[in-house]
């Protein structure tokens, strides 16, 4: 009768085995196909709108040679951009906006604006806009919807993101389950304190995540995004930013009216209105200096999101990402699921410009 009984189990169990792994692939590929059916035609850089100065003002950041000029950005063509050069109008050097402001002022950042002489550059000649921190604070599940497709719907939390920017068209090395997440990332401009003020500039982000180390870390015994997120979001490479800082005149009116898409390959897969998320960036720094004493995890290491006092102006506040990202609880196993060498990333929004990067 055993052996019966183990003959059986030997004749089925592979039979069993394939059918579950086959189940698994089937809804891998369900879980992981795009919400639309859009394709990205033509330069995914035509038809993006500056801001108009009444407005606000878009900043650029011009690299050549190892240096940087601060740009103010007037209007985009077919031909370039058409900036000012704030150092060459200032009749100094200046490489960065937030020092710029701190400096000169937006009043008098204005008056350039509208009377220094325009000069014409191209897209490709534009690096990170802002002088780059390592250090940043992220919101994680900060949509209803991506919180509902991840499976984490205990509500809004917090990590830090440790990755230096780069431009919005350097190549990312692929990881083992790697992600996008499109963002609106906010931009203190001045150090937020308790109870203080805050005003942002906004940017746009791509959060590259590699979802297994996420996954193998985290600890549910441990308040959400203290273990895990660090290891998986962190690291060279995992945010690109760019090309744009734009401080607008009505910081809410402005993030409200955002849209974000994303498309893998020319496929779109994400496409929100930032309106829709759940903690503004003032509920979102906030927060992170009421936690100022919660300590993070990076493997042995212990880490703070920021000190008691002040986060820091430059300092990028990760608004979180809408629905369509690739990971699913399903699909964690499949390696096939997540990005590979040579595939494309493209966000864009309007007023924030254009990330193109590459995976190799």
């Amino acid at each position: 009768m055993r052996s019966a009984l183990a003959d059986g189990l030997k004749r089925w169990l592979p039979r069993v085995g394939g059918a579950l792994a086959l189940a698994l692939l089937a809804s891998s590929v369900v879980l992981t196909r795009p919400a639309f059916d859009n394709r990205l035609d033509g330069d995914a850089r035509d038809n993006i709108p500056i801001l108009p100065l009444e407005q606000g003002l878009t900043f650029a950041r011009s690299v050549q040679d190892g240096s940087a000029k601060l740009l103010i950005v007037r209007s985009a063509t077919a031909q370039g951009l058409h900036v000012v050069d704030v150092g060459a109008a200032l009749s100094r050097p200046v490489d960065d906006p937030l020092a710029a402001i701190a400096s000169v002022g937006l009043a008098q950042l204005e008056r350039l604006a509208r009377t220094g002489v325009e000069t014409l550059v191209r897209y490709e000649d534009l690096g990170v806009p802002l002088q780059g921190r390592e250090a940043h604070i992220a919101a994680g599940t900060n949509y209803a919807a991506h919180a509902k497709e991840t499976g984490m719907e205990d509500g809004v939390f917090l990590f830090p993101k440790l990755a230096a920017p780069t431009a919005w068209n350097a190549p990312v090395t692929a990881r083992g389950r790697f992600d996008y997440e499109a963002e609106l990332c906010a931009v203190p401009l001045a150090p937020i304190i308790p109870d203080g003020p805050a005003q942002f500039g906004f940017v746009l982000c791509n959060d590259f995540t590699d979802r297994w180390p996420l996954v193998r870390d985290i600890d549910f015994d441990q308040p959400m995004g203290t273990t895990g997120f660090t290891e998986g979001k962190g690291g060279p490479g995992l945010m690109p930013l760019g090309p744009f800082l734009v401080v607008p005149r009505d910081d809410t009116a402005f993030y409200r009216a955002v849209s974000l898409e994303l498309f893998l390959n020319g496929q779109l897969r994400q496409r929100s209105s930032a309106s829709l998320m759940i903690w503004s960036p003032e509920q979102i720094a906030a927060q992170a200096l009421k936690l100022c004493t919660q300590d993070y995890h990076r493997g042995a290491e212990t880490l703070r999101l920021t000190g008691c006092d002040s986060i820091p102006a430059g300092t990028i506040l990760l608004t979180g990402t809408p629905e369509g990202v690739l990971f699913h609880p399903a699909t964690i196993w499949n390696p096939l699921a997540y990005l590979g060498s040579g595939d494309e990333v493209v966000i864009r929004a309007p007023w924030l410009g254009v990330l193109q990067n590459r995976i190799e």
